[in-house]
């Protein structure tokens, strides 16, 4: 209930709280979501790897997606791009930690995944050198990339095996978890503003660092979820989506708003194409 509260920097005490009952929300709420994730992915002949990609990858960003517009829409575009930047790179980094240990034989079936990252991390540190308030008609860079990894996916489909459930949760105890997780979601960033105020943090570092992190958490939670449940090719799946989803439609959508920008964001860019690298690299010694 503590959520329910707008909390201001009067009672910044109860960010405590408040953040440990938004983790512990969004975990159960994940949990759930993947069971009905797996169910829905069975009816409609998915894979693992297409639940993850197309359901779960999506599903896990829905909060960010909302954050980053919101903040684009109150022309707030620093935030907006810290936040996407953020999110990504901690995501990637927790999910690199794990390849060795447990993806080693299946991150080469998403290699082109990592090819689009890659490409779309280069093509915005290149894009940064010429703008810092990114055009509205940038964003139809991203579009285009995003429509041709779309594309790629859905005809490659057809060579993967059905994904198998059980039907453990009715089908609108989804939506009911997504909207948990979205609510959580914005209970951890209200509470990361509150932080990087009292902090007095610049901007983008605060939205880099705070607001990426708690952004990530759905995705690293839900990505460590289905490794419980033995679904690689979930976890992979919804991790390397989501980060293509992020870098493209999501930058696409904002840079439409029309305050997107790259202010103070360098090294993130270049952090991102290093990332990506190591992405291609895993992908191609890991057979």
């Amino acid at each position: 209930m503590i959520g329910i509260y707008h909390i201001t920097s009067e009672f910044n005490i109860l960010v405590i709280p408040d953040l440990a009952i938004s983790i512990v929300s969004i975990y159960m709420a994940g949990d759930i979501f993947l069971d009905v994730s797996y169910h829905v992915g069975k009816s409609i002949s998915f894979s693992e790897k297409y639940v993850g990609l197309f359901i779960v990858g999506f599903a896990a960003i829905v909060d960010e997606i909302i954050m980053s517009v919101m903040a684009a829409a109150e022309n707030l575009g620093t935030i907006s791009f810290g936040t996407i930047q953020g999110s990504n790179a901690i995501t990637l980094l927790a999910f690199f930690i794990l390849i060795p240990l447990y993806y080693k034989s299946g991150i080469s079936k998403f290699r082109l995944d990592s090819y689009v990252i890659t490409v779309t991390a280069v093509i915005l540190l290149i894009i940064s050198f010429y703008f810092v308030k990114v055009p509205y008609y940038i964003g139809f860079v991203t579009l285009v990339i995003f429509l041709f990894y779309v594309i790629r996916k859905v005809k490659s489909s057809g060579i993967e095996s059905e994904i198998v459930a059980e039907e453990v949760y009715p089908s609108y105890f989804g939506i009911l978890a997504i909207a948990v997780i979205m609510f959580a979601s914005y209970n951890m960033i209200n509470s990361a503003l509150i932080v990087s105020h009292v902090l007095n943090i610049n901007t983008f570092i605060s939205s880099f660092f705070l607001l990426g992190f708690f952004g990530s958490l759905p995705e690293i939670m839900m990505m460590s979820i289905s490794l419980r449940d033995n679904r690689r090719d979930v976890s992979i799946g919804l991790i390397t989506g989501s980060t293509v989803y992020k870098e493209t439609i999501l930058f696409s959508i904002i840079a439409f708003i029309g305050t997107l920008t790259f202010r103070d964001s360098f090294f993130s860019l270049i952090l991102m194409v290093v990332f990506s690298v190591v992405l291609i690299i895993y992908s191609i010694i890991f057979v």
